[in-house]
């Protein structure tokens, strides 16, 4: 690996969750219990496998997802955090940030995370309604999900996330409204909100097909997306990409680095890497995985090269999510005004042109995913021409 970014990342999954949610589609085990001493180690020595990495940058961002990394012991995160100390350095001022579920909020080992140099805490919550929490499948209540936020707190985190669901089947819209105004209480630096969706291969999707899920109407969607980037806005917070929102100097470095075309190393199962334009990415099963490792071998299920237009495209599309938008060189900028669609998008303000960055407005935003397929397809002509 000759020319890694500066910005480098590393992600670790932690696959085990107290339960599976209906409308997950992630890559999570439950139980298990058994195995988390084997699986930190299994992740030690792919960490160690990487070594090579080592004296080209230090990690400047780590995070743990999942599933919930939080189920695991302390001294199990202080063992994977250890061997990347190690094996690759992280900087004095790396931010590190572990996913965390209500129900496995403990003082003691919120506490011991802290210690651990865990900076940084993102807590599913998903809603603030005991209603809308029994729809999603969670086991915390409203309370549970409030105590969790205060414990963090004492825990001394100062810099927590809160993740929250809209557009759930069957909640009138009184219940997202509420559980904003409550995220607004508590005060979070980071806010993330996501519309549900229905994945297919869960059990939101076989309600679904067999008639039992009705999902919520495409206006009713808008309106809570609007509706949050309004009230987050005029509560001060920066609404810096699709889903995400923070107070001024709390963006996520971490995913800041993903959606700007750092290069990351992600390790345990099915976790994704991006070195050097090369993607590979792990397995799934976690015997395949376990096995893998331990015999010495690489735990890849499998890899691509990207080639440079490839890879500018994808750092196009994720940049063009975010509130600064994607730079053009001047033959793709000629290449969109001289389309017509993208004339048309222009003039429904839904993109901002600054020449030489485009960035999409807050009407940009509810669209983004059709006025990014639109851009590339736009592109990928250009580039075919030439």
């Amino acid at each position: 690996m000759s020319c890694l970014s500066q910005a480098f990342g590393l992600y670790v999954h932690i696959p085990f969750c107290p339960q599976r949610c209906p409308y997950c589609a992630f890559t999570i085990l439950t139980g298990h219990t058994a195995l988390y001493d084997r699986y930190v180690e299994a992740v030690c020595t792919e960490i160690r496998s990487w070594q090579g990495l080592a004296p080209k940058v230090p990690c400047q961002t780590v995070f743990f997802g999942g599933g919930t990394p939080s189920i695991l012991e302390p001294a199990q995160i202080q063992r994977i955090l250890d061997t990347t100390v190690v094996t690759f350095g992280i900087t004095a001022d790396a931010e590190i940030t572990i996913e965390a579920n209500p129900t496995t909020a403990e003082a003691q080992k919120f506490t011991a995370f802290r210690a651990s140099g865990v900076n940084r805490l993102s807590l599913g919550v998903q809603s603030f309604n005991d209603a809308d929490l029994k729809t999603l499948g969670r086991w915390h209540s409203a309370a549970d999900a409030e105590a969790a936020y205060v414990t963090s707190r004492r825990a001394g985190f100062t810099n927590v996330n809160i993740d929250v669901i809209f557009s759930i089947p069957g909640a009138p819209r009184q219940h997202w409204q509420a559980t904003v105004h409550t995220l607004l209480a508590l005060a979070p630096e980071h806010i993330s909100t996501y519309a549900l969706t229905i994945e297919e291969g869960t059990r939101f999707a076989r309600r679904h097909h067999q008639g039992r899920l009705e999902p919520v109407s495409e206006d009713d969607d808008a309106w809570a997306y609007a509706w949050v980037m309004e009230t987050l806005a005029a509560a001060g917070y920066e609404h810096y990409e699709v889903s995400n929102f923070a107070r001024p100097g709390y963006r996520s470095r971490h995913n800041w680095g993903y959606w700007h075309g750092a290069d990351y190393l992600g390790v345990g199962l099915s976790a994704h890497s991006l070195l050097d334009g090369q993607r590979h990415w792990n397995r799934r099963a976690l015997q395949a995985y376990l096995t893998a490792i331990e015999a010495g071998r690489a735990p890849h299920e499998g890899s691509e090269s990207l080639d440079p237009v490839t890879a500018r495209h994808e750092r196009l599309w994720l940049q063009l999510r975010t509130c600064e938008g994607a730079t053009l060189p001047p033959l793709e900028l000629q290449a969109l005004l001289s389309a017509p669609k993208f004339q048309a998008i222009l003039e429904a303000d839904l993109i901002a042109l600054t020449p030489p960055r485009v960035r999409l407005t807050p009407s940009g935003f509810l669209l983004a995913d059709a006025i990014g397929v639109e851009v590339l397809a736009i592109l990928e002509r250009t580039h075919e021409r030439c």
